[in-house]
């Protein structure tokens, strides 16, 4: 967590928005929904954290990570990390405000 918590201060003081870390209180799922624990499979000793950077757009992301690319703490945080935690099981995305039905060349939402 201490980690997680000095990249997220690495990519804010390179020009993200924001980076959040979310701790887990409920991962089951309600009112006949699915919760987490039915997509990801967790040991006993093990907790979710869920980290969330905020930024611009996509240009502004591919901004913040070149400059970060070229910073050696970044670095070696990500290679200490990934000697503590099993990358495998490490899920990633991307997500952003912008319908991409939007920008469809007919101009209509699907």
């Amino acid at each position: 967590m201490k980690m997680s918590r000095q990249s997220g201060e690495m990519l804010e003081s390179h020009g993200t928005l924001e980076h959040d870390m979310y701790f887990s209180h409920e991962l089951t799922g309600r009112q006949g929904s699915m919760g987490i624990l039915n997509l990801i499979e967790m040991d006993e000793d093990e907790e979710l954290i869920l980290g969330q950077s905020k930024f611009k757009d996509e240009q502004h992301y591919h901004e913040v990570m070149a400059s970060i690319g070229f910073n050696d703490i970044i670095h070696y945080l990500d290679g200490h990390i990934k000697d503590i935690v099993e990358m495998n099981r490490v899920v990633t995305s991307s997500f952003s405000t912008k319908d991409p039905r939007e920008s469809q060349s007919s101009g209509e939402m699907v």
